[in-house]
Parts: C-alpha cells; structure tokens; sequence
C-alpha cells in the first residue's frame, strides 16, 4: 500500500491530520487493522510498542465519530499516564483538521481541567483506569454514547494491578460497541480479559513466531552465573508473581536460593531431599492453599505437585534436559489459567538452551533483565495504582481527617535522609500487605454493584450493563484473521 489515501477511501481532513504527524505510509499494524476495524469487528491484536498501533486504532475512532455529538464517543484505557498522554497527543492531530475533541484523563495532574473539558465536551476520552473511575463515580463522564472501546498494552494493564478497575469501568459501558484489544504479548491472562469485553473477536498479529495465542507465555533472561541472584530478585520484583515455583538443580541451590529470598524479605520456603517428609508436605500444603509465594525446589522434589493456582514458573538453574524443561513449565497454566514460564539462562548454558527449544519445538523469547530504573518506575507505578484503589471511594472530609493531616509529617520527613528511608519502608510495608489484584480467570467474577449515588455527586447508570463475549468455560481462542505481517516497524521512536 503507498499511501494512506488508498486506505479505505479516507477523508481529506484525517489525511491532512496525518501529514501533519509525518506519517508518509501505513505500517503494517496499521494495514491489517484500519479495514476490519472500519467495518466494526472486534479485534485482538498482538503488536509490539512503536508499531504504529495508535494509529491502527485511531484513525478508525477519528474517522467515524460524529462530530455533532459532544459526548464521549471512544474511550481507550492505557496503563500509564505517559502513554494516555502521547496516545491523545496523536488523537488530537489526527482529528484537529476534522474538528475531533480528544482529552487525556490520568492522575497526579489538577482535577479542574479535565473536569471543564468533559463539562464543555469531548468525542474522545484516553486514559488510566483510576482516574477515569473517579469522574465515572462523580457523574462527571458519562459512557452512554461510547461505541468504540480500546484497551491499549492489555498486558502492562493487567501487570500493574488494574484489572479491578477494568471490571468496574465494565459496568459503565453501554452493550452495544465495538472493541479492541492491542498488546505485544498474548498469554492466557490477556485472553480472558478478551472474553470479558470483546465478542468474537479476530486474532491479528503483527510480532514474528507468534500466529496465535499463547497458553503459557515463554522468556528468558541471558545473565552471568555470578549476578544470577541478584537477577532473580529484580524479576521476581518486577513480575510481582501471585505465586511461583523456582526451580534449582541440586539441593545445595535450593538452600541458597531460600537463604537469598528470605533474606531480602520475600515469603519464600523449600523442598529437597534433605527435608524430612514431614517439613516437604508442610511447605507444599502452604503453597497450594496460597499461604507461601515462592516455593524453591528441585526437579526430584517437586515431582507430584499440582497447583492449579501456579502463576509462575522459574528456572533459576537451567534445565538439563528438553523433556525437563516441558515437566517444569507444565506446572502452570493449568486448567486454562494465567501461566508465565521465566527462565535464568548464563553463557555457558544458552547453546543447551537453543537445543531444548529446538527438541520441544517452541520459541522462548529472551528479555532484557529489568534495569534497578526500570524497578523504580514499575515500583512507583504498582504504588499510584494501589494507592488510588484504596483512596477513590473517600469523601472529601474522610480524606481531610484519615489523609491531609499527615502531609505535615510526609513533608517533613522527605527533607533528609533518614525520613526519606522511613517513607521508603512505609511504602515497602503497604505494597506488601496489600499487593494489587494482577489476575484474571477465563471467567471473570462479575463487577461489584456500585455504591448508590451519594450526595453532591452522579454515580452513573443506575443499571449493571455488560459487554458482549463473556467468557465461558471451554471457550477456544479468537478467530484467527491473517496470520502475521512483518513485526516492529519502527515509528519514528514513538511509543504508539
């Protein structure tokens, strides 16, 4: 395809707005997805960031919106408030020569304006989940007229603990709409977010070696023998796993691995053949009746556990075998559920590596090992996301008594060292003790009824309204509509 103007005949001012982005050409993503979504499919579309998926999505949106109708007509869910932003940034040029309203709605920013612009009216609302809730809750946004819906980076959705947001915002949305599904990677927990909002959907993928949904999603981290601890705790810190087994290959790691994890705090406990039986049995009873986390063990001690609630798999030692391998990452994703196999693979052992991949005839994706910056921003994410669950449902006196006559004391303490540290493990307890809801199951608890309307504020539709493509117990997957173009055209830097 040369140019956008071959792409389902559209308008001249869209055009302009994309000559205005400097868009010569479609990408990929965007010539499989612009004529489906045109003709109104629900879609899941696995494509990695900087594929030109903003503009897959929003060109349809921009195109079809009636601009006579100052009422949110789209709404598109991103899980962080730089991606909202720059999502509506291209929106709105998009749609600026079109006369497209498009406002960005996310935390740590004043309420006032956004509160204006949806007073003055909007077509086009992008952003978080939480503060979306909150004008939700206000009555200040209404999702009556929504016929587009987008969750955009399902995956990091679902990662940062938002699903409980995405149920509630569920209950708002009108039956009737269109949606779609964008994320780069497509494990068995993306899927069941699917079936909670789309109704059959097409399956569209835009990443090499990855033509349809995965049950159980594969990576590797390549690392150093001697930094192999340290890169285990920043995955475990990064993944934030409900529960995992970590697998080791001779009982001496074991110990190791237990002493290291404990030792830094997480809730870890072993079995090994040193271990009488009854301490083993005592540490498998925890894990399966999800009292313990993390489980370290070996390939013989572990043989006989069935945990159907197993999120993770981690191979801290590399398996010595195919057949391993396969016996290891069997242990989750079972009975449909959300499974992650992750393993820890050195120099030494990555030739062995490629050959059980080759034997079992899968394709294990290798990820970079999470940076201590990059543990900072997801820490700092997963907390605002907490954060603002427990908080959005106070009145503004309960906040003033229970919140603002601490901001004295956090002021002060964030002036040296020392309160700084304290505040640090202040946050540290409060991650801990209330982790963030990360899972989805095949399918999903209905939302809770609202609260009634209170005084002073709407409370939206009085109604518990659903989305079509609730998901039943042996559903299959989406319909495939073409198998794969080529991944990761790369946009220029932006994170589209």
């Amino acid at each position: 395809m040369s140019d956008f103007s071959d792409l389902t005949e559209l308008p001249e001012d869209i055009l302009a707005g994309i000559g205005d982005l400097g868009w010569k050409e479609p990408m990929p993503v965007q010539t499989q997805v612009i004529p489906p979504m045109r003709e109104g499919r629900d879609l899941i579309v696995q494509a990695r960031t900087g594929s030109g998926k903003t503009g897959a999505f929003g060109i349809p949106i921009v195109a079809e919106v009636d601009r006579e109708n100052l009422a949110p007509q789209a709404m598109v869910l991103a899980p962080t408030r730089e991606l909202a932003n720059q999502v509506a940034t291209e929106i709105i040029a998009m749609g600026k020569h079109r006369g497209v309203r498009c406002l960005p709605i996310y935390g740590g920013t004043a309420y006032q304006p956004q509160i204006d612009a949806l007073r003055d009216g909007v077509h086009v609302v992008v952003g978080t989940p939480g503060r979306i809730l909150d004008h939700l809750g206000a009555g200040r946004l209404k999702l009556d007229d929504v016929r587009f819906f987008v969750l955009d980076e399902a995956d990091e959705l679902l990662s940062l603990g938002f699903w409980p947001d995405m149920r509630e915002i569920k209950s708002y949305l009108p039956e009737k709409r269109q949606s779609c599904l964008f994320s780069a990677t497509i494990p068995q927990k993306v899927l069941a977010l699917s079936r909670a909002f789309l109704s059959e959907p097409e399956f569209i993928s835009l990443v090499e070696g990855h033509a349809s949904p995965n049950e159980i999603e594969h990576f590797f981290c390549l690392t150093s023998a001697q930094e192999k601890d340290d890169t285990l705790r920043r995955i475990i810190e990064h993944e934030d796993p409900e529960s995992a087994i970590i697998f080791c290959n001779t009982k001496d790691d074991v110990r190791y691995v237990t002493a290291f994890l404990q030792r830094r705090g997480f809730d870890a406990d072993q079995i090994s053949g040193d271990l009488t039986q009854v301490a083993r049995e005592k540490a498998m009873a925890r894990i399966k009746a999800g009292e313990l986390r993390f489980l370290v063990a070996t390939d013989v001690a572990a043989r006989g556990i069935d945990i159907s609630d197993l999120s993770h798999v981690i191979s801290y030692s590399a398996p010595d075998s195919p057949e391993t391998y396969v016996h290891r990452t069997g242990r989750t994703g079972r009975a449909g559920k959300t499974g992650t196999a992750i393993s820890l693979v050195s120099g030494l052992d990555i030739g062995n590596f490629k050959h059980l991949q080759a034997v079992n005839k899968i394709t294990v994706t290798e990820r970079p090992v999470p940076s201590e910056e990059d543990m900072g921003v997801r820490l700092r994410e997963r907390l605002a996301v907490k954060v603002e669950q427990d908080i959005r449902h106070l009145s503004p006196q309960e906040r003033a008594w229970k919140l603002d006559r601490f901001l004295p004391a956090v002021e002060e303490m964030a002036k040296t060292d020392e309160g700084r540290r304290e505040l640090a493990a202040i946050c540290g307890t409060y991650l801990a003790e209330h982790r963030p809801e990360t899972s989805v199951r095949d399918t999903p608890a209905e939302p809770p009824e609202r609260e009634p309307k209170r005084e002073g504020g709407g409370g939206g539709r009085g109604s518990d309204r659903r989305g079509g493509g609730e998901g039943r117990p042996g559903d299959g997957p989406p319909r495939r509509r073409r198998r794969r173009g080529r991944g990761g055209r790369g946009g220029g830097g932006r994170r589209s």
